[in-house]
């Protein structure tokens, strides 16, 4: 049964999707839909050097994992107020397991495709059911931020295991990982709720004067717009991410230089989370994230003017910071609107078809020779995009239910 009080004029609810261990139950499921886009590159390099694919197929198989993943969130989103959470848990992770340990009996790219496939899908069911659950909760801020925070960590984890796994076990061993990886996240299925009573787009606030509780409606295009934007950021993410190491190079940056920026930076992104929190609850969610949005703008404007090693340390560092800012706010912002989780299970696929279309398109505009500045000009532009967007979403949510638009 959901429980209330009164606090500032709004109600506040709490129900089971707050409770501590809901909250840990979703982010372990997290992990298991993210591993496999978090170590991407480490697998398809191991892909590369065990079964000696050509670059073409290397594709085929990294779009196979991503157009899977895309599948699996919008196949949850469809499915995510009306099935058993629990049961979408069990059949994502199942898919996982089974998908994997397969991908160890072929050599050959087309059954190889097909299990990739499969096994993203399995993910991007177990990452969609994750983000759901987690929009269920009140605390949207600090949830989002504990995700993400658990999610880096485990970037750098990966980070430093795939490589000692590949050594000894080659490729066959990572698919293994991800097979093993998944199987304890089982015990904590039966601590994920199995439904949420809230299935509208109806928010619950409480008049200052009257105390009387009113179900205000939000307009089914407002969640449509952030899924819209975060698509937009996206573009900026895959294309920064997949070329910054690149543009480093062309700029004749040493690579100790490069590797080192990279992995301080992943370090210094943890700040972030703990910083999204204090300033969740001092500023609500949209103003900060319009100010992190209009940075990352910036951001990628002076590495369009040059890019050099004083401007590629703050890139780095600045980029790392705002993402986590970024994400943790968007992800708020959409579950402050929908609890019932069914936008918020479209995120992982609006990540995901941005972050396979970025790089195409910065691959694009370097083969026809403009540079990797018009490939910063594209991130900002995407950057830009979202702010607008977001511009648009907080000044209707503020005529809408203003409480919901300054929310933390």
């Amino acid at each position: 049964m959901n429980k209330s009080n009164e606090s500032h004029g709004k109600l506040h609810v709490v129900n089971e999707f707050d409770k501590p261990h809901a909250i840990f139950a979703a982010i372990i499921l997290g992990f298991v839909g993210t591993a496999v886009t978090m170590g991407l590159p480490l697998l398809v390099g191991s892909i590369a050097e065990s079964l000696h694919f050509s670059e073409k197929q290397l594709g085929w198989l990294a779009s196979a994992d991503m157009g899977g993943l895309f599948i699996g969130s919008v196949l949850t989103s469809r499915l995510v107020t009306r099935v058993n959470r629990r049961y979408l848990a069990i059949s994502g992770l199942l898919l996982v397991m089974i998908s994997n340990y397969l991908c160890t009996h072929y050599t050959t790219i087309d059954p190889l495709v097909l299990l990739r496939f499969a096994a993203g899908v399995g993910a991007g069911i177990c990452y969609a059911t994750c983000t759901a659950s987690l929009a269920g909760s009140h605390n949207s801020a600090r949830t989002f931020s504990i995700f993400l925070l658990v999610l880096v960590s485990i970037n750098a984890l990966i980070f430093y295991i795939f490589p000692i796994i590949d050594a000894k076990w080659g490729v066959s061993g990572l698919f293994l990982f991800f097979m093993l990886a998944a199987m304890p996240v089982f015990l904590v299925v039966p601590l994920i709720p199995s439904h949420n009573a809230e299935k509208t787009d109806d928010v619950v606030v409480m008049d200052e004067k009257s105390h009387a509780v009113q179900h205000i409606h939000i307009p089914n295009y407002l969640p449509w717009l952030c899924l819209a934007a975060v698509f937009s950021f996206y573009i900026l993410v895959g294309a920064y991410w997949a070329f910054i190491e690149r543009a480093g190079d062309a700029a004749n940056i040493q690579s100790d230089f490069i590797s080192g920026t990279l992995t301080w930076g992943q370090v210094f992104s943890i700040t972030g989370t703990a910083m999204s929190i204090w300033m969740a609850k001092r500023f609500g969610q949209s103003k900060p994230l319009l100010f992190a949005l209009s940075c990352m703008i910036i951001i990628m404007l002076v590495l369009t003017v040059e890019i050099n090693h004083a401007t590629f340390l703050f890139s780095v560092f600045s980029f790392s910071l705002f993402w986590i800012f970024i994400d943790v706010f968007q992800l708020g912002i959409l579950s402050n609107i929908d609890h019932s989780g069914r936008y918020a299970a479209l995120v992982p696929a609006s990540q995901g078809a941005a972050q396979a279309i970025a790089p195409m398109i910065a691959g694009l505009l370097l083969s026809y020779q403009f540079g990797y500045g018009a490939v910063m000009f594209m991130c900002a532009v995407g950057a830009a995009v979202a702010l607008l967007i977001y511009i648009f979403v907080y000044t209707r949510l503020l005529k809408i239910v203003p409480d919901i638009a300054d929310s933390e």
